[in-house]
């Protein structure tokens, strides 16, 4: 068998780093944020900021309620019917994971490990918005099958 060696570039896997499973439409609309970035020397461009909210009185009210809550907002605000706003819902129990990137040159590395996990759900201020998306959608691939 004729193989070639690999290396791993591992000076950061023990980064932490958070992984959060987004819907097509925002991983869409941060791709049109980056490729529509007009500043050359800003590679990595604002896309969406994280809001964290603690409810310190909710913890003795509720104890079995979470007291964290975690809230993402899209940067860019003409993204048509697509929620400007989203939940975060972190996972507590998860299987250990890593991330991996590969370079343009080929080059493979461990960006770290993965600490929290969320997944994204529209913010419930965005149903509304969401589910036009969701019909317009619908309607598009209803008409794309019949013709």
């Amino acid at each position: 068998m004729d193989e070639e060696a690999e290396y791993l570039e591992t000076a950061r896997a023990d980064r932490s780093v958070w992984l959060m499973k987004c819907p097509p439409v925002v991983s869409r609309a941060w791709q049109a944020a980056s490729a529509s970035s007009s500043d050359a020397a800003n590679a990595n461009p604002v896309v969406a900021k994280v809001v964290l909210s603690l409810d310190l009185l909710r913890q003795e009210e509720r104890p079995e309620e979470p007291t964290l809550q975690f809230k993402m907002e899209l940067a860019q605000t003409n993204t048509g019917n697509t929620p400007k706003s989203y939940s975060l819902n972190m996972f507590k129990d998860f299987v250990p994971m890593c991330v991996f990137s590969e370079s343009n040159q080929g080059k493979l590395s461990c960006e770290g490990k993965v600490e929290h996990k969320f997944d994204m759900e529209p913010h419930s201020d965005n149903l509304a918005n969401y589910g036009k998306l969701c019909r317009e959608r619908t309607q598009k691939y209803l008409t794309m099958t019949m013709e």
